[in-house]
């Protein structure tokens, strides 16, 4: 019974070449050999924003939260967590957009040339968001 054998190959650091190719249970090609050009997915790496994107703006003023402020506690088991100054980046920007779900939230890193540029294109699931949003660390602490 023949099936297709998929081979992955990279030309350069940005470039991946996808090739498939009919084989048989023994596998050898079944048909001659026919190639027409070359299947290329360039990926993108460089996310650039505007130097006066409100963005930037968040990022700074992100940054210049002192931080101990920000890391409070962090837990010394289980896996590494998200730095809380890029929750924090994320979250401001989404809120300067009117968009305050955790799901839309996470849309919108996906999509958003900006929010990725924040989160340095970091995949952030919905609940992690929204544990980050409803944790103590987030609260404002009086003396």
């Amino acid at each position: 019974m023949g099936g297709f054998s998929i081979f992955l190959k990279t030309k350069r650091a940005l470039n991946l070449i996808i090739e498939v190719r009919p084989t048989t249970k023994e596998g050898l090609v079944m048909y001659q050999n026919y190639t027409t050009m070359e299947t290329a997915l360039t990926l993108q790496l460089d996310f650039t924003i505007p130097n006066d994107h409100e963005a930037r703006l968040i990022s700074r003023f992100v940054d210049s939260i002192p931080t101990e402020v920000l890391l409070d506690e962090t837990s010394h088991t289980g896996r590494p967590a998200f730095h809380p100054a890029m929750l924090l980046k994320m979250c401001l920007f989404a809120y300067s957009r009117s968009t305050f779900s955790g799901r839309k939230i996470e849309q919108m890193n996906e999509e958003s040339i900006p929010m990725k540029w924040l989160t340095g294109d970091t995949s952030i699931c919905y609940k992690t968001i929204n544990n980050f949003r409803s944790s103590e660390q987030t609260c404002i602490k009086s003396d």
